[in-house]
């Protein structure tokens, strides 16, 4: 936008200025960070697990204030339980000395405790994992009907 005429003059008396963006007076405080150090082992038959599961992670839950286990059937489902659907940030990951055997080092925030878990919701709404995967089988079948 041109602000002078070719005499040097001012087009107009006074130039608006771009409108500052006003900020909120009270910002939310920081989220608090967490450091989780996630083991995991190897299942034995011993350990009831469900069909498929291959490993068992145990973490200190601060919330519950107790431990939390959960099996999976594999590493990279243990990582994306976390970091995709729990938001958590992965730091460092190392290997121990045992089969499938790792420690896993997470960043999450003490409000990712809080959240109630997929078994809980389906819990809440009187179903089961097994029911959704009931439910998923029943529609893969009709799809494939159709």
């Amino acid at each position: 936008m041109r602000l002078e005429d070719p005499a040097g003059e001012p087009l107009d008396k006074e130039v608006p200025l771009p409108a500052v963006v006003e900020q909120p007076s009270e910002s939310l405080p920081p989220r608090r960070a967490h450091l989780v150090t996630v083991v995991t082992r190897g299942l034995i038959d011993a350990d009831g697990a469900e069909a498929g599961a291959t490993l068992r992670e145990r973490y200190w839950n601060p919330h519950d204030q107790r431990w939390s286990e959960a099996d999976f059937d594999s590493l990279e489902a243990l990582r994306s339980r976390h970091i995709e659907e729990g938001g958590w940030e992965l730091l460092q990951e190392q290997t121990l000395d045992a089969p499938l055997a790792v420690e896993l080092i997470f960043k999450a925030h003490r409000v990712d405790f809080t959240r109630p878990s997929r078994e809980q919701i389906l819990r809440d709404i009187g179903m089961t994992p097994d029911d959704v995967s009931d439910l998923l089988g029943q529609v893969d079948r009709e799809q494939e009907g159709a």
